[in-house]
């Protein structure tokens, strides 16, 4: 069974294309369950965060909500899941807390796209790498990972080394941050994200890199597909390679999510 449980919608501002669109595109693919899971409204990020202006209104919530139990009446054929992206910010997790507890969910992907104000995965603050020990910068950037991991707010982790996006990869071994990051997420209890769309990014890899997935496969940590879909044509898509990788590292089953309770489920 494949699913693609990362699919965004126009509201957030950087998509395009209608949601009966993106299911339609799925009923093509013959993906059997999807989720739609745009971006959390970024209320929550700091004063001060820079570029913070890519994510729905808090007002649209309840119309997202509406959207996808409207699409579950009209494409019965297919199983449309109720999911949102919430980015991780410290330093006000309780409004995030605050925001997922107002709705029902079948999932929430956590995602980590800041270090304090700093969008590491912006094309317009490419210069900040620059300015920064890049071993250090991953480290810190993992730690924020396994921290919203840990939160407790989360069921999926995303895109895990988004901070690769454009290319930016340190010289030094990542081994040991890799096998420190499988493990914490395995003793969060989280599952894992195999995201595709760093295929169609500079970094030209999967999100994450196939060491990164051995290290979570070692660890036992539950793995999930996604498209990161900010266009119909894009989901689904390379997931003949996310399944190849699967295949490679000995993955049998995929986690899948109703209501925030997980299943494990075989992939044929």
């Amino acid at each position: 069974m494949k699913v693609d449980y990362h699919m965004h919608t126009t509201r957030c501002g950087h998509a395009v294309g209608t949601m009966d669109e993106y299911v339609r595109q799925a009923i093509k693919l013959g993906l059997p369950e999807i989720g739609f899971s745009d971006h959390l409204p970024l209320s929550p990020a700091p004063e001060g965060t820079w570029s913070c202006d890519w994510a729905m209104q808090e007002k649209e919530l309840p119309e997202y909500r509406e959207e996808i139990v409207r699409l579950q009446t009209k494409y019965p054929q297919i199983t449309i899941k109720t999911g949102i992206e919430a980015d991780y910010f410290p330093e006000s997790i309780e409004k995030t807390k605050s925001l997922l507890a107002n709705y029902q969910w079948d999932y929430v992907l956590g995602s980590v796209h800041h270090i304090g104000p700093w969008p590491i995965d912006s094309s317009v603050y490419l210069d900040e790498f620059d300015k920064r020990d890049l071993y250090k910068t991953y480290e810190i950037y993992f730690s924020l990972v396994i921290a919203a991991a840990q939160t407790g707010l989360y069921d999926i982790m995303a895109h895990l080394d988004v901070i690769k996006k454009y290319g930016h990869r340190p010289s030094e071994d990542l081994s040991s941050l890799y096998n420190d990051l499988a493990l914490e997420l395995k003793k969060a209890n989280v599952a894992a994200e195999l995201n595709t769309s760093g295929f169609r990014k500079v970094a030209a890899e999967i999100y994450p890199a196939p060491p990164l997935i051995q290290k979570l496969v070692e660890a036992g940590v539950p793995l999930t597909l996604g498209s990161d879909s900010h266009a119909p044509t894009e989901v689904g898509m390379d997931f003949a390679k996310a399944l190849e990788l699967l295949n490679k590292f000995g993955v049998k089953e995929i986690a899948t999510f109703t209501a925030r309770k997980r299943q494990m489920v075989p992939l044929k």
